[in-house]
C-alpha cells in the first residue's frame, strides 16, 4: 500500500482524543450497604457487563472513524505488482491534438474542449512537484519548456484550432526528445487525439525504453466533406491579355455522390468564372476553368466551393505573375541563327541576343543555345555543367559534318546523349512526342497526315542511356530532338544544324511551339500556391535583400514577420518554421505567395478503438487509456499507482460514525 499525502498519516495521532475522554469518563463505584442485596448485586453486575461492552464499542467506533478519515486524507492506493514506478520527480510531456478536425462539435462541446479537459484531469492525477510539457501541434519554441501544475493548465486554456497537423509519430518523436533531456526518475508521453487515419501513423511511433507512451483516444466525428484539393494553371508564361487555364479538382470524402457543386474562381477580387462539377462518393471530379489576364505583374486568385460543417478546406488561394523577360542567348562562332532570331524578335516575353564566345553572365540567363559550335574551352564547359545542374536550360544545335571531342564531352559530363557517325543522306521524321512538356497543350489531336520535318543529314546519337527522352524521331527509331534532366536543368540536343537547306523544321508549323516552349519553360514559373506547415523549400522568383534592410513577410491582420531566406544551388529560398497560420495571400518585398491550409485533415476518417488495440498489442512502450465517461484522474492513478482506496476509507468512517450514533441511541432505550 502507497500514500499520495503521506504527511496526512500524522492526523493518526487524533486516536487519542477519544480514547483520554473515555479513561476520564471512567464511573467509579462506591460500596453502600442493604439488608438484602443478593438480588440487586446481581442485577448491578450485568448491567455493569453490558455498560462496559458499550463503552469499549463506542471508544471503537470513535477510534476507527479518526483513523479512517485520517487516512483517507493521505490518499491511500493499493500497489498492484505490474504498477510503474513512483511517479515524484516526473517529467510528464502531454501533446494535444488541435488541428482543425478536433474544432467539429461533439456531445461536450468541441473536440478540443474535450480533449483539453482530458490534458486538465492528467495533470491533476500527478503529485505537485510534477514538472510538465504541454505540447500541441503548432510546436512553438515557446513549447519546448517544463511547467508547473498550474503553468500547465493556463497553457491547455490557451490553445486554440491551428492548421498545423503533423503526425502522431512526428509528435512522439519530439516529445520524447524533449524527456531525453529532462532531468527526472521517470518520464510519460500523452496523445491525446481524435487518431485521424491521415496522421495516425502508430506504426511509425518511436520505439524509445525511456519513455512511456499512453494513447488517449476521443471519439471522431466522422462527417461528409467536399474541398478544392488542388488548382492547377498549365501555361509556362503569363503575359496581360493572354488566357490562363485552370484545372480544378474538388474532393468529397462523404459517402454519397455529390451533384452540380458550384465552383467560383475569383481574380484580383472579381469573379470571372463559374462551373459546376459532379462529385461521386470517395471520390475527385475535375473541371477547367478559363478567364484572361487585365494586366501584368501579378493577379490574386481564389477558387471557392460552399460545404458545410467543414469550412477551411473550401478555398484555394494562387498567384499568377508574369515576371520579366526571359532572356535567351545564343553563342556561334559565325552569326546569330536567322530562324531563332526571327523567332523572338519583338517578343515581350523573351530577350533574346547573340555572342561569339562564351559570357561570364552565362547565370544570368535562362536558356542558352550552342549553335554549331565546334569549340569550346574547358572552363567554359565546367561552367555551362554548374549553370545546367544549377536549373538552366540548353540547346545545342549539332554542326554540319564534324562533332568536336569538346562538345561531346560537354555532352557527356551532363549525361546527355553525344554526336556520333554524319549519315549524309535525306531522312523523314516519322513520330512526335505530342505528351512531352514541350507540346502539352499544342495538338489538340494526332493525326497521320501531320506535317514532319525532312533532314538532308543528321548525326547518329549514341550514349543515351535511359534519362534522354526522343521528342522528334526519325525512321529507324534514330533520335533527331531529345530532352535530357540533369539536375533541376534540361539539355536539349537537335542531331542536325537549324538551317533551311537541311532541315525543314524552320519552315513547317512545328518550328514554333518547338522551339517557343523551350524558351518558356527555361525559366520554370514559381509554383501558385504553397501549403503552410511543409518543410520544402519555396523558390522565390526575386532576389530579396538578407543583411541591411530584409525584406518582411506581410499578411492579413497586420502579420509580419522576418522569414529565413537562404541560397540553394544560385537561387534564393524561403523555409518555414511553423510560424504562418492563416491562409491567404502574403506579400515578400515585391513578391506575392500564396499559402493554403494542408489537405491532409479534409477526410474525416478515423481509427476505430480495436485498431488502436492491435497496433499497441506488441508496442512494450506503448499503452492504451480506454475512453470513459469517468475522470481519467482516477483511471490514472488507479493505473500508475494502484487501486485508490480513499473512497472505502471515507466510507468506513461514516458506518463507523453511524454505528457510534446506533449504540449510544439502543442504550438510552
Amino acid at each position: 500500500m502507497t500514500f499520495s499525502h503521506p504527511a496526512m498519516l500524522w492526523g493518526l495521532a487524533a486516536v487519542a482524543i477519544p480514547v483520554i475522554i473515555h479513561l476520564l469518563r471512567l464511573r467509579r463505584y462506591r460500596t453502600v450497604y442493604f439488608s438484602n442485596v443478593e438480588r440487586l448485586e446481581a442485577t448491578s453486575s450485568a448491567q455493569r457487563r453490558h455498560d462496559t461492552i458499550r463503552q469499549w464499542l463506542v471508544l471503537a467506533a470513535r477510534v476507527l472513524a479518526i483513523a479512517l478519515l485520517a487516512l483517507a486524507f493521505a490518499g491511500p492506493s493499493l500497489r498492484r505488482r505490474q504498477a510503474t514506478a513512483d511517479n515524484t520527480q516526473a517529467a510528464v510531456s502531454i501533446f494535444i491534438d488541435n488541428s482543425f478536425s478536433m474544432s467539429l462539435a461533439s456531445a461536450d462541446g468541441s473536440m478540443l474542449d474535450e480533449a483539453c479537459r482530458r490534458a486538465k484531469e492528467l495533470v491533476a492525477a500527478y503529485p505537485v512537484d510534477t514538472r510538465f510539457q504541454v505540447l500541441s501541434g503548432d510546436m512553438t519554441g515557446t513549447q519546448m519548456h517544463l511547467l508547473g501544475s498550474d503553468e500547465a493548465v493556463d497553457a491547455i486554456d490557451q490553445l486554440t484550432s491551428s492548421a498545423a497537423a503533423p503526425t502522431l509519430a512526428e509528435a512522439a518523436s519530439r516529445q520524447a526528445s524533449f524527456l531525453r533531456q529532462a532531468q527526472a526518475r521517470s518520464r510519460h508521453a500523452y496523445i491525446i487525439s481524435d487518431f485521424q487515419r491521415s496522421v495516425a501513423d502508430l506504426a511509425a511511433m518511436p520505439a524509445d525504453s525511456t519513455v512511456s507512451f499512453t494513447l488517449v483516444p476521443l471519439q471522431g466525428v466522422e462527417a461528409a466533406n467536399l474541398y478544392v484539393d488542388s488548382v492547377a494553371l498549365d501555361a509556362p508564361a503569363y503575359h496581360a491579355g493572354g488566357s490562363v487555364e485552370a484545372t480544378v479538382t474538388v474532393a468529397n470524402s462523404g459517402q454519397a455522390d455529390a451533384h452540380d457543386v458550384p465552383v467560383r474562381l475569383m481574380a484580383d477580387g472579381r469573379e470571372r468564372a463559374l462551373a459546376t462539377v459532379d462529385v461521386p462518393a470517395a471520390g475527385k471530379a475535375k473541371c477547367t476553368m478559363r478567364f484572361s489576364l487585365a494586366h501584368g505583374g501579378t493577379t490574386e486568385g481564389m477558387v471557392t466551393i460552399e460545404d458545410y460543417p467543414v469550412t477551411f478546406d473550401n478555398r484555394y488561394h494562387f498567384v499568377i505573375s508574369s515576371g520579366d523577360p526571359i532572356t535567351v542567348l545564343e553563342i556561334d562562332a559565325a552569326q546569330a541563327n536567322p530562324s531563332l532570331a526571327r523567332l523572338f524578335a519583338n517578343d515581350s516575353l523573351v530577350r533574346f541576343s547573340h555572342t561569339g564566345t562564351p559570357r561570364h553572365d552565362i547565370e544570368d540567363c535562362d536558356m542558352v543555345v550552342l549553335n554549331e559550335l565546334t569549340t569550346i574551352s574547358s572552363g567554359a564547359s565546367q561552367q555551362l555543367q554548374r549553370w545546367v545542374t544549377d536549373g538552366g536550360s540548353l540547346l545545342v544545335i549539332a554542326p554540319e559534318g564534324h562533332a568536336t571531342d569538346a562538345l561531346n564531352g560537354l555532352l557527356a559530363s551532363l549525361g546527355a546523349p553525344q554526336l556520333g557517325q554524319w549519315v549524309a543522306t535525306p531522312a523523314k521524321a516519322t513520330s512526335v512526342d505530342g505528351d512531352a512538356p514541350l507540346y502539352r497543350g499544342v495538338f489538340s489531336a494526332k493525326t497521320d497526315d501531320m506535317e514532319m520535318p525532312l533532314t538532308e543529314g543528321h548525326y547518329t546519337l549514341t550514349g543515351t542511356g535511359h534519362t534522354a527522352r526522343s521528342i522528334i524521331t526519325l525512321a529507324g527509331n534514330t533520335p533527331l530532338l531529345t530532352h535530357t534532366t540533369v539536375g533541376d536543368g534540361s539539355v536539349y540536343l537537335l542531331a542536325t544544324p537549324l538551317r533551311a537547306e537541311l532541315n525543314t523544321l524552320v519552315g513547317q508549323a512545328m518550328f514554333v511551339p518547338t522551339f517557343y516552349n523551350m524558351a518558356l519553360f527555361a525559366r520554370p514559373l514559381p509554383p501558385a500556391a504553397h501549403t503552410i506547415g511543409s518543410h520544402d523549400p519555396i523558390a522565390l522568383a526575386h532576389r530579396h535583400p538578407t543583411d541591411t534592410k530584409p525584406d518582411q513577410l506581410e499578411g492579413a491582420d497586420g502579420f509580419s514577420l522576418l522569414p529565413d531566406l537562404r541560397t540553394v544551388g544560385g537561387r534564393q529560398v524561403m523555409v518555414q518554421h511553423g510560424e504562418l497560420t492563416a491562409d491567404g495571400i502574403y506579400t515578400l518585398g515585391d513578391e506575392r505567395l500564396a499559402f493554403n491550409y494542408p489537405r491532409r485533415e479534409s477526410r474525416m476518417e478515423f481509427m476505430t478503438q480495436a485498431e488502436i488495440e492491435r497496433a499497441v498489442a506488441d508496442r512494450d512502450n506503448l499503452s492504451l487509456l480506454a475512453p470513459s465517461k469517468g475522470s481519467l484522474t482516477d483511471q490514472l492513478r488507479e493505473r500508475q499507482g494502484g487501486r485508490p482506496l480513499w473512497r472505502w476509507c471515507l466510507a468506513l468512517a461514516l458506518a463507523m460514525l453511524l454505528a457510534e450514533t446506533i449504540i449510544i441511541r439502543t442504550t438510552r432505550r
